[in-house]
């Protein structure tokens, strides 16, 4: 046999062998085991994560010469001939290629024949999902009801494009995206068993771009070997692949940090002008942010390829909310990158747009701000005079506005009752006679007053020491007031420095 690349070489041949998917392996090694064996199978998933692998390895289980097994023996003549893809009893289809009613009609039709040289017939399709409408409602019936020497496995990356009515006929084994701890563990013994010398930086920027799927993380390496000469390094991983080296990326969110505006064009035009992939760019672009933002929680990653030191000293100077807005952006950003005919100039916008983060104002935080009266330019000390003054005669109050100081004093100390505080603004005292304080309130104010009127009791009680009562009068609110005379819009402007166009 020729040469074969890692991928091929390496494929997994028994189910001790399979990486990373335990619950698929143990599952089917303990049905193996009590001879429960299914007659359709559909394992779903990533691609590159080993689904036609274990269709084989499940295709030798059944067909091995000592019987059906836990594990293939990989050394009888039908498990040799699965393996070197020659056997005639394991029919691998590509479902894109194989997809229409006259295949699925040749392939009901050898069904019916008896297998030549194990024990059941094997027909693994592969991206099943690509078959027709009327493809899968040809198959349905084979699928319910096949002989008993055949079985079915079907494997896709979009099992939601499996009609339901497949779905049920068959047991469902759902493959998961790797880890790169594990694929990065993958590729050092491959290299070790290539006899290639490769740093873990290198391998893990690998293991970070293959994206779970170790088929990928193997071509690549695959290319690596062939490229370099003597060691794999990082520097020649990103040579070869166009990944962008960490400096431009910390470089360029030093630059947002400090709003340097020069520096972000400069370093947006590095990218374009090197011929970087704009959507790499991206990719990586959002790696960064991630491990800024674990750093700055104080979590580990074990799959940065970034320098610690690096990420701690930035990360010191930057808030997460700051590092979160960022990454929101940036989200938006890799969206649009793709549709975008002028990316260099949309990504320079973007990221100029990120540089005005600093200044940006949490809305939230504004709006409890000005519900509490407490967010204001320059907010008047005589308000505080009055409240002091107030506070020193409150045990003996005299009229009815001083009354209704002491009262408003209190209630601005308090937290919460933000709701109550709006409504006694429009307020005004009227008079004080036999511990009653009579107040008028707009009418639409009674109501929500007169649900809350125990604390207004509970405050003037704390305050002067006796037990006041209140009683309130109604007046209907012009509706004309000016948007200018109410005090919650005038804080407002003074927030945004806005102006009223009404």
């Amino acid at each position: 046999m020729g040469y074969l690349v890692l991928t091929r070489k390496y494929r997994p041949q028994n189910f001790n062998e399979v990486l990373g998917q335990p619950h698929v392996t143990k599952t089917l090694m303990s049905a193996l085991a009590k001879g429960r064996v299914g007659h359709s199978y559909l394992f779903s998933g990533p691609r590159g994560v080993g689904k036609t692998s274990v269709a084989r390895i499940l295709a030798k289980a059944v067909n091995c010469k000592k019987g059906i097994v836990e594990n293939p023996c990989n050394e009888c003549e039908n498990c040799r001939a699965i393996t070197n893809c020659n056997a005639v009893d394991v029919i691998e289809i590509d479902g894109a290629s194989n997809r229409g009613i006259d295949e699925i009609r040749s392939l009901r039709e050898s069904i019916s024949y008896s297998p030549v040289q194990s024990a059941f017939k094997v027909y693994i399709i592969d991206e099943v999902h690509m078959l027709t409408k009327e493809a899968f409602n040809a198959l349905l019936k084979t699928l319910e009801e096949p002989p008993s020497h055949v079985i079915f496995i079907f494997a896709t990356t979009e099992p939601q494009k499996v009609p339901k009515t497949v779905l049920s006929r068959c047991q469902r084994f759902d493959f998961r995206m790797l880890g790169n701890q594990e694929i990065f563990g993958k590729l050092k013994e491959l290299a070790k068993s290539e006899n290639v010398k490769a740093t873990d930086e290198a391998l893990s920027i690998i293991s970070s771009r293959a994206e779970g799927a170790i088929r990928d993380a193997e071509g690549m390496l695959e290319q690596m070997i062939s490229y370099s000469e003597g060691e794999i390094t990082e520097s020649d991983v990103r040579d070869v692949f166009g990944f962008i080296g960490n400096n431009l990326y910390l470089e360029l969110f030093k630059g947002i940090k400090n709003s340097t505006e020069e520096k972000i064009i400069r370093c947006v035009e590095e990218i374009a002008g090197s011929g970087y992939d704009l959507r790499e760019f991206t990719s990586g672009w959002l790696k960064f942010l991630r491990s800024l933002l674990l750093c700055k929680l104080n979590v580990k990653d074990p799959t940065s390829t970034l320098p610690r030191e690096e990420l701690i000293k930035l990360a010191e100077n930057v808030s997460t909310e700051f590092i979160t807005a960022v990454l929101n952006l940036s989200v938006d950003l890799e969206k649009d990158i793709r549709l975008i005919s002028h990316s260099p100039v949309y990504l320079e916008l973007a990221m100029l747009r990120m540089a005005r983060i600093p200044n940006l104002r949490d809305i939230n935080t504004l709006i409890k701000k000005i519900s509490e009266g407490t967010e204001t330019k320059d907010k008047p000390q005589e308000n505080k005079e009055n409240h002091t003054n107030s506070k020193e005669n409150v045990k003996n109050p005299k009229n009815a506005q001083e009354v209704w100081e002491a009262i408003m004093a209190k209630i601005d100390e308090t937290n919460g009752k933000n709701f109550l505080k709006a409504f006694l603004k429009d307020a005004e005292p009227v008079s004080f006679e036999d511990n009653i304080l009579r107040i008028k309130v707009p009418s639409t104010h009674k109501k929500h007053l007169d649900e809350d009127i125990h604390f207004l009791r509970g405050a003037l009680k704390e305050t002067t020491g006796k037990d006041i009562d209140i009683e309130i009068i109604t007046y209907q609110q012009k509706l004309e007031t000016k948007l200018s005379d109410n005090s919650m819009v005038t804080k407002v402007k003074e927030i945004f420095n806005a102006e009223e166009f009404i």
